[in-house]
């Protein structure tokens, strides 16, 4: 077995989620009955059986008296500011235990996000207060909240000691993780690498695309289904090792999963049998996603389930161990360079550079290196294969919109013309069919931001006042569900809703109303890159195909939508797969199979 990793001065600075947790349950089950105790003390209580039920009840009445008086000031600052509490929810039990333990059951076996769209339907409004376990914590679906935290009170907000709680050991410095000046020269360190020279470099996608396309090919020419998201996921993996560390993983050439062979896996299926050492280490990085999402549904409680162990210790262990090889074989080469030639620098125009070795041109720090490479593996692997799987959901679901994006295509390139980036740019139905596919399925359906240590007030139609250091979850995946946003066919797939003009115009004037990629000044840097390989894969792969169908029967068992989803209002009504959030969003059914091979 190999030694394990020494923990550098950032993982040993990360915060203790279990100081917190036992410092806030000695301040609320400790505090309260030893003062009491002490007081009936000093006075000299003349009754044992007088003193200890008050002992007792001091907790549950410390806990009241908190709880009111932090409502109470907080309606005062509200008011002094000329402005309203957000709406709180009220459960029956106390902290909301009974809203925690339904949001949970809706997490694992409901609707994506279900829970929580149903609580703004029970309470009218599009913010809420979840107030579990007596503290803050804000759910939105306002578009005007999402523009206030992103963009124009951008200053305001940070990440938040409840995030880097959560996953600092994942993604420590990475630039998704990063607060401050920190953040912004990580940002000023990466944006070059993602300029349109860069990205309209096709090679990687044609290279990975024209793999995925024979192994459909031979699984058609068989009338064989084909895990389609273990397939997509595959290619957007071969494409980002390709980009970012050079020697590709070749994952595509490892066996498929075989229909009938699979059981329900941490995203998605499984090979029953195991895989190869890749496996384990996409086995470790899903797990770690479940983990820290069902963290993020517990609010600020979590840490109560892992006191005795941090459940993704495990794993992260080995997704850093995976790495950390590469980026010494970087920092390896960078060093023969210097030793070349002392001013030797990478350059980005240079076809042959890679993003792994373009950062340890920046620095000699491994950890942070490694923190990059975690943070933009996300981005390219899981975001772009979500995106694909779910239009390729569309296209068996909607045959008619398939047919007129095949037109397209076609008209476009022929059947063996290939995509250009200017090409891809000019194709209208394409576009639609991506944007729309973002707006029901957005690749990052939560987004977590915390209010710094002052008292805000969230300008609208009514202003909202929210307290210092509260914790916001913003949702696009239920704000590009708003009826009074998109229109009474809002959960109807309809790629033709982004030729309207007047809709177009609402977008335009409203821009937080569609938000897969967020905003503002942390809009995601590789939006262009992944819809380029969106673009460039459905071409390809339309150039070749004409139809796709549903294939259930292969699937493992809890992978399929629930029998009592039928009929139920939205979309999970009408729902085929069952979508589900682990720190991106996937399906947990994936198989599809291809016919009708086409040239």
């Amino acid at each position: 077995m190999a030694p394990r990793r020494q923990l550098t001065a950032f993982e040993r600075s990360i915060p203790d989620y279990r100081k917190r947790i036992l410092i806030s349950l000695a301040r609320a089950l400790i505090l309260p009955p030893l003062l009491t105790f002490l007081v009936f003390s000093l006075c000299r209580s003349p009754s044992i059986w007088f003193s200890l039920p008050l002992v007792f009840l001091s907790i549950p009445i410390s806990i009241g008296l908190r709880s009111q008086y932090t409502l109470w000031s907080q309606d005062r600052e509200a008011a002094r500011l000329g402005a309203h509490p957000i709406t709180r929810v009220r459960g029956r039990w106390p902290g909301n235990l009974d809203i925690v333990l339904r949001l949970l059951k809706s997490f694992e076996s409901g609707y994506v996000l279900q829970g929580f769209a149903d609580l703004f339907a029970e309470y009218g409004c599009t913010t809420l207060n979840t107030r579990f376990f007596w503290d803050d914590q804000i759910i939105s679906m306002d578009e005007k909240l999402f523009r206030f935290v992103a963009h124009t009170g951008f200053a305001h907000f940070e990440k938040g000691i409840l995030w880097h709680e959560r996953i600092d050991k994942l993604l420590g410095t990475g630039l998704f993780n990063a607060e401050g000046n920190q953040w912004r020269i990580g940002r000023q360190i990466a944006r070059p690498f993602f300029t349109k020279e860069r990205i309209s470099d096709f090679h990687i996608f044609e290279q990975t695309s024209s793999k995925a396309l024979n192994l459909i090919s031979n699984r058609a020419a068989a009338y064989q289904p084909i895990d389609v998201q273990d397939l997509l996921q595959r290619v957007t993996l071969d494409a980002a090792s390709l980009f970012l560390w050079g020697p590709p993983l070749n994952t595509l050439d490892q066996p498929l999963t075989q229909p009938g062979r699979v059981v329900l896996g941490p995203k998605g299926s499984a090979p029953a049998d195991g895989g190869g050492e890749w496996d384990v280490f996409t086995d470790a990085f899903e797990t770690v996603a479940v983990l820290i999402t069902r963290r993020g549904v517990q609010g600020d409680t979590w840490p109560l389930l892992e006191l005795f162990k941090d459940k993704t210790e495990e794993p992260i262990q080995v997704i850093m161990d995976w790495l950390e090889p590469l980026v010494r074989q970087a920092l390896s080469r960078k060093a023969k360079r210097r030793e070349a030639n002392a001013d030797a620098k990478i350059s980005i125009r240079d076809d042959d550079s890679v993003f792994l070795d373009y950062l340890a041109d920046q620095t000699d720090d491994v950890e942070h290196i490694r923190y990059e490479l975690i943070t933009f593996l996300i981005a390219s692997r899981d975001t772009t294969s979500s995106l694909l799987t779910f239009v390729i959901y569309f296209l068996a679901l909607h045959p008619d919109v398939c047919s007129r994006l095949r037109e397209e295509v076609l008209d476009t390139f022929g059947e063996m013309g290939s995509p250009t980036f200017e090409h891809l740019k000019k194709m209208e139905y394409l576009r639609a069919v991506l944007k729309e596919t973002l707006r029901i399925f957005p690749s990052a359906p939560l987004v977590a931001r915390t209010s710094r240590d002052e008292s805000l007030v969230i300008p609208g139609t009514t202003k909202l006042y929210l307290p210092p250091k509260t914790q916001i979850m913003m949702s696009s995946l239920l704000a590009h569900k708003r009826p009074d946003l998109w229109g009474a066919d809002v959960e109807a797939f309809r790629p033709d809703r982004w030729f309207d003009p007047a809709l177009l115009n609402k977008v335009t004037q409203t821009p937080f109303m569609y938000s897969p990629f967020y905003g503002g000044p942390r809009v995601c840097l590789g939006q262009e890159f992944a819809l380029n390989q969106a673009g460039y894969f459905i071409v390809r792969l339309l150039q070749r195909f004409q139809s796709f169908s549903f294939a259930p029967e292969f699937m493992p068992a809890g992978s399929l939508p629930p029998a009592h989803w039928a009929g139920l209002p939205g979309r999970q009504g009408i729902e085929k797969i069952h979508p589900a959030i682990n720190f991106t969003l996937h399906s947990k059914v994936r198989g599809t199979s291809f016919c009708g091979r086409v040239g």
